[in-house]
């Protein structure tokens, strides 16, 4: 029997009604964009309402302070201050404190930081400061209106500046703004969204569980990797999913620490595909899939209420 020649296949699609389609799928991924990029603005609106103003007013107010009793040769913003970067709670420290104190000469961090403690306990006044506490590294102020000012001391040694090494009583040299400089040159590379990009994941970071989290210095040094592959828009929805994918990677294997304070930015998470480093990829790829693929504002608003 003569069929009727195709019957039951498939037809083609005209050019016009490809690029119908074509077009209503542009703008419905601009439509995306603009939607989720006013709720992301919003969202680093609340980041950015720590007061700047109080927190450099406080931060000149402890330097003049310890240089009274510490001898501070100066005190460099090398921590989420400088770089733009904090988000309450999840920052690293706020100020880099460098100290010229010939009675501290060929001893370890622990008595740095604990002379370093005892002259902020002691010559703070209690107006303000309700309290300073001694961390592992950091000492921090906490003030009665809330902020907490986040302080990692250092040691002047001729034209070195000494760091005490995480986890060891040994000391590193290192280069404060060495990374701040690179991260600011990224930033303007992607027209400012590398910054707002990174408190974002920030703020999903801190969401995630412990084993799963990174620290914010490891988030910034990705980020900043990150940034030499993207040829995108510099909108924030775009460069967050690409920072997301592009760490989901590169957290596998160790990143070198410009800085100095240490061999890599990430020793914490061990070698190269450790068991942390591949819980930490999968929790990355899971975030940059679950960005890339949303269709709604809801679907971004999902990843950061949880």
């Amino acid at each position: 029997m003569g069929g009727s020649g195709g019957g039951g296949g498939y037809r083609s699609v005209s050019p016009d009604i490809a690029r119908r389609i074509e077009i209503a799928r542009e703008r419905e991924v601009a439509r995306l964009n603009t939607a989720v990029n006013g709720y992301l603005s919003e969202i680093l609106t609340q980041f950015n309402a720590r007061d700047s103003d109080l927190m450099n007013k406080r931060l000149d107010a402890l330097a003049e302070v310890l240089d009274d009793v510490s001898e501070v040769d100066h005190m460099l913003l090398g921590g989420s201050v400088a770089k733009h970067t904090d988000v309450d709670g999840l920052s690293d420290v706020d100020s880099l404190v460098v100290l010229d104190r010939a009675d501290l000469k060929g001893k370890g961090p622990d008595a740095l930081k604990a002379a370093f403690f005892a002259e902020l306990h002691d010559q703070l006044p209690r107006s303000e400061v309700a309290e300073v506490k001694e961390g592992k590294m950091a000492v921090t102020v906490v003030y009665k209106d809330g902020m907490e000012v986040q302080l990692l001391p250092a040691l002047r040694s001729g034209q070195r500046v000494l760091l005490g090494v995480p986890g060891a009583q040994g000391w590193s040299e290192v280069d404060p703004k060495k990374f701040q400089t690179s991260l600011t040159g990224a930033n303007q590379r992607l027209g400012g969204a590398l910054v707002p990009a990174i408190k974002l994941l920030k703020s999903i970071n801190g969401d995630l569980p412990t084993q799963k989290q990174l620290s914010g210095y490891h988030l910034e040094a990705l980020a900043v990797d990150a940034a030499k592959s993207y040829s995108g828009r510099g909108v924030p929805r775009e460069v967050l999913i690409h920072l997301c994918k592009h760490a989901s990677k590169r957290v596998l294997t160790p990143i070198t620490d410009v800085t100095g304070q240490s061999r890599q930015a990430d020793e914490y998470m061990g070698t190269a595909n450790s068991a942390q480093r591949r819980i930490a990829s999968q929790a990355l790829l899971g975030i940059a899939r679950r960005l890339e693929t949303a269709t709604s504002v809801d679907e971004w608003k999902a990843v950061f209420d949880e």
